[in-house]
């Protein structure tokens, strides 16, 4: 119930975060190039985004309840431990919740555009922000700190002492998993943004619109094609990271059953039969070299069972599912293949062929964009269920020993959940609302991102830019800057 609910919100905040960004490039490019098309493009897209953000608050809002509902012990140990990014968090809701309304609503009452296109930064650090700082307790949540974690397992939990809320802002795996969250979720947000004015550039006939589309369409690919690229380096490093500080996790990923220091294959897809690997197909010496570039492969690469063997006993129920492997898979091919359809697109653009004059680049656009968005789910999944049993981790690679006993994590997910017969119901409730409100948000966000009269909002584009035009050629005259 609970990755339903994350996996809808993470829609939405995806979203909310490549719009906002789209609008701050599109008004910047619009003062810029005194161009009336960008101008509009950002208007009607800053619609969309107050719909977007108004429908993400009650997500918030009901998958903050979640959490206290499903999650009671995890909440109490969050809530005297690592509170701290939370309270961050909504301060930058405030912030985008004050920026938002003064950029969109009094988008006509600005001398100075340049002062509107400020507020449009304002919100994309307050939509940034907010999923950075979720990030940071998911961060914690691997790596957790901030308590004294061997008092807490020795007491079977009640006693949480040794508290520092500052250092949970940062972890060992914080700076690796936040630079590859936020290229992910920008990728996913700006594809779905991309997709749809693809679609709109192909049915539409009228030469303005496509005009404005077309623009919506530059921005958008252009920051794809560079964000796939520091996808696919965060990515290496994420990896390169749990190698290090999650083995666990590493090895059930990379489905690695034994040590190695040099030579380990890699298994694309396959499953576990009796906690071996089948059905799979091998690449010799590929998991070492992509591990280990600069030594050539050599390197060590941990193995689940030598991980979680302690006293010769192979502890199985501590194996996170097997699936996860072929996740991480389906992810990296899914990226790779979006990499290829943009180096297509940038090989068309330097031999001066216009990809959106191609039906079949525009189709290819309008596959890839799903692909994004299936993707960073993909990975989402990757990512949690990759900690299963647990949904706090140890603390130290390969687990932590305490009074004799090995603790793989500080708490699993049975003893983080509730046993409320209450939450079956509800759970069920927040399915439906999830499935009612998502196809509701969509279309009338479509319906204020229309071009209902593509002559009169470039009009007022027009209008806009000249405006401007006439600020700075008065402002020699000592004219005071601000909203009219």
């Amino acid at each position: 119930m609970f990755a339903y609910t994350i996996s809808a919100h993470i829609l939405l905040v995806s979203l909310s975060m490549g719009l906002a960004i789209t609008v701050t490039i599109a008004e910047f490019l619009a003062l810029r190039k005194k161009d009336k098309y960008y101008d509009t493009l950002a208007y009607k897209l800053s619609k969309a985004l107050v719909i977007f953000f108004a429908v993400g608050t009650a997500s918030g809002t009901v998958m903050a309840m979640e959490l206290f509902l499903f999650w009671p012990t995890f909440m109490r140990l969050v809530g005297e431990v690592s509170m701290g990014p939370f309270y961050v968090e909504v301060f930058s809701f405030l912030l985008e919740a004050i920026a938002l309304p003064m950029y969109v609503y009094f988008w006509k009452d600005f001398k100075n555009r340049w002062e509107h296109w400020g507020l449009s930064l304002a919100v994309t650090i307050g939509t940034y922000l907010s999923a950075f700082t979720v990030t940071e307790i998911n961060a914690w949540m691997n790596t957790p700190n901030g308590f004294n974690i061997s008092e807490y397992l020795a007491s079977g939990g009640k006693v949480i002492t040794g508290v520092n809320p500052f250092q949970p802002f940062l972890t060992v795996s914080t700076a690796a998993e936040e630079l590859h969250m936020s290229g992910a979720v920008y990728y996913a947000g700006i594809a779905m943004i991309f997709g749809y004015l693809v679609y709109k550039y192909m049915k539409t006939t009228n030469a303005s619109e496509k005009m404005i589309y077309r623009r919506g369409i530059n921005i958008t690919a252009v920051f794809m094609i560079l964000d796939i690229i520091y996808l696919g380096i965060t990515g290496s490093n994420e990896l390169s990271t749990l190698l290090v500080i999650e083995p666990i996790k590493y090895a059930a990923l990379e489905q690695d059953l034994v040590p190695t220091t040099y030579g380990a294959p890699e298994h694309i897809f396959g499953i576990l039969i009796n906690h071996h690997p089948a059905y799979y197909v091998n690449l010799p010496l590929a998991q070492s070299l992509l591990a280990y570039p600069f030594t050539f492969g050599h390197g060590y690469i941990p193995g689940l069972i030598n991980l979680t063997t302690y006293h010769g006993v192979t502890d199985y129920a501590v194996w996170p599912p097997s699936f996860v492997h072929d996740a991480l898979d389906l992810m990296v091919g899914f990226g790779v293949l979006m990499g290829f359809f943009w180096l297509y697109v940038v090989v068309q653009y330097f031999r001066k062929k216009d990809p959106l004059s191609q039906k079949h680049t525009l189709i290819g656009g309008l596959v890839v964009a799903v692909m994004g968005v299936f993707t960073m789910e993909d990975g989402w999944y990757t990512a949690e269920v990759g900690r299963v049993p647990f949904i706090i981790k140890s603390p130290t690679p390969g687990g932590i020993l305490v009074n004799g006993h090995m603790y793989y994590g500080v708490m699993t997910i049975a003893q983080a959940a509730s046993t409320s017969p209450i939450v079956f119901p509800l759970g069920i409730a927040i399915i439906a609302f999830y499935i009612i409100i998502f196809p509701i948000t969509f279309y009338y966000a479509a319906k204020v991102m229309k071009l209902s009269n593509v002559e009169e909002d470039l009009k007022l584009g027009e209008e806009d830019i000249i405006k401007e035009e006439e600020r700075k050629n008065k402002g020699s005259t000592g004219t005071k800057a601000g909203m009219r």
